[in-house]
């Protein structure tokens, strides 16, 4: 799949699935542009925001989250999945 086909796949048809997960307070899409002369191998990094991780393993264990995990394997070939605690630094 190229970078565009990916990118028009996820937000448009992946996107719509996950962004019904129960409990998601923000959804962010990032997609990566590919440094001049080198390659890059990813193609995107998600951020889903729930309220703490039994929310979002609430979520996943859904029939929501059961329908965007399968559909992940249409458009994502690997994929690592970290659980973030966010520290804001005030500057």
């Amino acid at each position: 799949m190229t970078d565009e086909e990916f990118a028009h796949y996820w937000l448009h048809t992946h996107a719509p699935l996950a962004k019904r997960l129960p409990g998601v307070r923000k959804y962010v899409v990032n997609l990566v542009k590919k440094p001049p002369k080198r390659e890059s191998h990813y193609q995107g990094v998600v951020e889903l925001w729930f309220e703490n991780t039994e929310n979002m393993k609430t979520a996943f264990a859904s029939t929501e989250g059961l329908v965007t995990r399968e559909d992940t394997h249409n458009f994502v070939s690997d994929m690592t999945i970290l659980y973030i605690d966010e520290h804001e630094i005030a500057l």
